[in-house]
Parts: structure tokens; sequence; C-alpha cells
């Protein structure tokens, strides 16, 4: 119950916050085009009595755009103990090249590596590359799609097992949807579907989704709701782990 009001709350600052700038976005003209993109949040909440838990989470993106070329670098972090006990130890980051070879169409090459303890996963590193297509490049919207490949190593934690092997190549194919009702403020959606080309009944999905509401001209509240699912979790003493780990966050977020 306690959750559920704080989503609440948190959905109806954001909404306040967000309601000037949706109002006042037909009027506004389109957000000048930046080579530099530096954005940071970052939240933290306690509770104390008769029940004691903290949560903390912090994220980063950059993304640098010359002369065809766009680096990009993200990083995610969800940590959270009740009762002196971890119910969250999530590390997710990446750095991401692309190369733009028509107006519409990139080729790209990108790393990853990500850490989720409570689904068996002391650490797994990706390599993966593709194509990069601009469905849609509007001052207001943009959705692009990819399509390419990963290669995976993987370690479990200990005790833990699983049917796919630790090293194993994957298709991929992914979107990226984000409208901007203001320069600051803007709402976006990313999700993969990754199948394991080494099992063909496993497969990883990952979607994130975000909505960013200004409080200033660099400042912002930040609400975000990452889903990561995995069909095949490992076993971890004789009891098979849950497919599906959900971190919702808030915070505030700092753009540059």
């Amino acid at each position: 119950m306690r959750t559920h009001l704080f989503v609440t709350a948190a959905a109806l600052v954001a909404a306040g916050a967000l309601a000037p700038a949706i109002v006042s976005a037909q009027d506004a003209p389109p957000p000048p085009k930046k080579n530099l993109e530096v954005t940071g949040t970052a939240g933290f909440a306690q509770t104390s009595g008769n029940a004691n838990a903290t949560t903390t989470n912090f994220g980063n993106k950059v993304k640098y755009t010359a002369r065809g070329w766009t680096l990009g670098e993200d990083l995610a972090f969800f940590y959270g103990e009740a009762e002196n006990k971890v119910n969250a130890n999530f590390w997710n980051g990446g750095l991401r090249a692309e190369r733009r070879i028509m107006e519409r169409i990139g080729l790209f090459v990108a790393t990853r590596y990500d850490r989720n303890v409570l689904q068996g996963i002391a650490h797994r590193f990706e390599e993966g590359f593709g194509v990069d297509v601009k469905a849609i490049a509007t001052p207001r919207d943009q959705l692009s799609f990819q399509v390419g490949g990963s290669l995976f190593q993987q370690r479990l934690t200990a005790g833990s097992t699983a049917t796919a092997k630790r090293n194993f190549p994957a298709a991929r194919l992914g979107l990226d949807y984000k409208h901007s009702f203001t320069e600051l403020a803007y709402f976006q959606q990313t999700g993969e579907y990754l199948p394991n080309l080494s099992d063909s009944e496993a497969y990883l999905m990952n979607t994130e989704s975000a909505l960013v509401a200004p409080l200033s001209r660099r400042l912002g509240l930040k609400l975000s709701y990452v889903v990561r699912y995995n069909n095949a979790p490992p076993v971890r003493e004789n009891v098979r782990l849950k497919t599906t780990d959900t971190f919702f966050s808030s915070g505030i977020t700092v753009s540059f």
C-alpha cells in the first residue's frame, strides 16, 4: 500500500510539473540541436521505526554528436535494503558508437555490462553490433529501430546454475521512442529483445519507461520504470528464480 501511495504521489507531482510544459509546447520553438548532452539522476529514500528500509538509485547519460558520429555512455544503479537484508542490487552500463551512412540509417557497435545479484547474475558482458534506422525524426518525436547481434559472457552467483551456456550469441531487436513536450520535458520508451541463438527456447527482454518534468532550466523530476525479463532464469538452491525484475525510481535529474 505504501508503495502504491508513493507511486501515485510521484505521478501527481510529475503531472503537475508537466502541465504548463504541455500547454506551452504548441507555441514553443523547436529545441536547438546540441553536440553534447549530459544528464545525471539521483534518488534516495529511507524509512525507520517499525520497518527499516533504504533505497538508492543513480544514473547518467552522455551523448556526443559530430561529423556523422554519435558516441554515447549510460549507467544505471539500483540498491535497496529492508531489515538489513539486500533486496535490490543492480548495475547496468554501456558504451556505444554509431556512424551515420545515410540520413536515417546508421551502423553501431556497443559494449555493455550488467550485474543483477538477486537474479543470479554476478556479472554479464555484452558486445553488440547492428543497424539503426530512424523511422521518425521530427523536433518533437523520434523513433528508431535497431537490428543486429550480440555476444554474451556471463558468470552466475555462487550456488546458481542455468541451462543457458556461460558464453552465447544472441540476435537483437530494439526500439527507442522519445516525445519532447518542450526542450526539457519528455517521455522516452526503450526496449530490446535478445533471443539466444545457442538455445532457441531462451531469450532476454529489457524495457525502460521514463518521464522527465522540468523544475528549472537545468533541474527536473524523473520517473523511471525498468523491466528485466529472463524466460530461463538460473536455479539457486534447487529453486528457480523469478523471470521478471522491475525497478521503479524517482529522483532529481540535472541536464547540460
